[in-house]
């Protein structure tokens, strides 16, 4: 389980770094890649001067750890799993090229201190990434009502006492 502290003490280090390249696994099932969030396996942000954290949705959880991408596999009858560079005209290629200036954690549908999601302000935008049964839920902020039931802010990194758009 991945807890606050865990995921604070990875990601408090990368606080004002810029996110120099997303790389994806996604999912091919027959011939060409599943387009957006569906396809999605896992995903590696790449800070300036920092391992690649890797995202993992693992049910109502969000596990990030410092690892590699792997390499593309083929999973015989049902496909394959392709691991390249996100498009940047998708979200998480979105903020590419920007530093960033605060994470908030967000606590998923299990108990506390599981962390569900974050919420990632860039200079530019913020991008919520969070697991919500076992599907990947990523959007700009605000979060919105039909998921606030399942994820609700519990703090920034930074100390700040609000989050823009939270209940």
């Amino acid at each position: 389980m991945e807890e606050p502290a865990t995921v604070a003490a990875l990601l408090r280090p990368l606080l004002g770094r810029r996110l120099l390249a997303v790389t994806e696994a996604r999912s091919c099932p027959d011939g060409g890649p599943l387009a957006g969030i569906e396809g999605l396996v896992h995903f590696w942000l790449h800070f300036e001067g920092s391992p690649p954290v890797m995202a993992h949705g693992c049910g109502e959880r969000l596990d990030l750890e410092f690892e590699a991408p792997y390499p593309s596999y083929d999973m015989q009858e049902y496909g394959s799993t392709v691991v390249g560079p996100v498009d940047p005209a998708d979200l998480l290629g979105s903020v590419i090229g920007q530093h960033l200036v605060d994470v908030g954690l967000l606590q998923g549908y299990v108990e506390w201190p599981a962390v569900g999601g974050v919420l990632l302000r860039f200079e530019g935008s913020d991008l919520v990434i969070a697991s919500l049964a076992d599907e990947w839920f990523l959007t700009r902020e605000p979060i919105p009502e039909r998921v606030q039931p399942y994820l609700r802010f519990k703090g920034w990194l930074s100390g700040a006492d609000t989050a823009v758009g939270s209940q």
